[in-house]
């Protein structure tokens, strides 16, 4: 019985160990917003040569949470970029549709890594409305889905806050999405619309960890604990709790018998 009672805690505490990791999985979302890149740029687009594309960039974008704390990217502050390969914005997946080519003159967004002389586009390039990086909105088409919209809203906030408001959880039944620990919605689709937000906003939106779940808009492809691990381990440390003793209970039901 002893044996059991050890093997009970033992499991408990694997169980623990595997969720106090940082990230469990990460989308392409999730990486762009925790540092996994290079860079992340807002800028103009100044000159376009084939597939040489130049970027003066306005603010280096760098998110208060990195992918993995024990090796964490080291982030390059950037003046000027040479994108060197072809892309088309994020969003505009139809080929016929022009505006999703870039152009001198465009505001961009972009996650990029160092390859050779240039760099690459990482998680994403988006057009956006403004190098005012505290104001500046997602460009999306006018055919974009709702699970694309709510991911905008989601950049247009980390972004709005300076890489401060990184975590989201995405509602794909209601179409909402909250941000942060106090979980404020940043955008409903039954109104069509994200509700801004302001600085005042922004600056009270609980900004320290919380189990949040980041990805598709249609349903969750990844759950990560952030932050605090006391407030964050709360929950899913009772859970596991609950099931050890279950377990713990029904073993020892089940020799009585014999």
């Amino acid at each position: 019985m002893g044996s059991l009672k050890k093997h009970c805690i033992a499991l408990i505490f694997i169980f623990v160990l595997i969720l106090n990791n940082n990230v469990y999985a990460a989308d392409g979302l999730y990486r762009l917003m925790h540092n996994d890149h290079d860079a992340l740029i807002v800028g103009e687009i100044i000159s376009i040569d084939e597939n040489d594309i130049k970027v003066s960039v306005e603010k280096n974008i760098i998110s208060n949470k990195d992918l993995n704390n024990y090796a964490a990217r080291k982030q390059l502050n950037l003046s000027e970029v040479n994108i060197i390969s072809s892309f088309r914005y994020t969003f505009f997946y139809d080929e016929n549709d022009n505006e999703g080519n870039p152009s001198v003159g465009d505001y961009v967004l972009m996650s990029v890594l160092k390859s050779g002389k240039g760099f690459e586009i990482a998680w994403g390039a988006y057009k956006v409305d403004s190098i005012d990086y505290k104001n500046l909105s997602v460009i999306l088409p006018r055919y974009v889905s709702m699970g694309y919209k709510m991911e905008a809203a989601a950049i247009k906030a980390f972004v709005n806050s300076d890489g401060e408001i990184n975590e989201f959880f995405f509602d794909g039944n209601k179409e909402i999405v909250y941000a942060g620990e106090e979980k404020t919605i940043i955008f409903d689709g039954n109104i069509q619309e994200s509700e801004e937000i302001s600085s005042d906003d922004i600056n009270n939106i609980e900004k320290e960890g919380s189990v949040a779940i980041i990805g598709g808009a249609d349903g969750p492809t990844a759950l990560y604990l952030t932050g605090n691990p006391t407030k964050a381990l709360i929950i899913p440390t009772i859970i596991v709790l609950v099931v050890g003793f279950a377990i713990g209970y029904f073993a020892k039901a089940k020799i009585s018998k014999k």
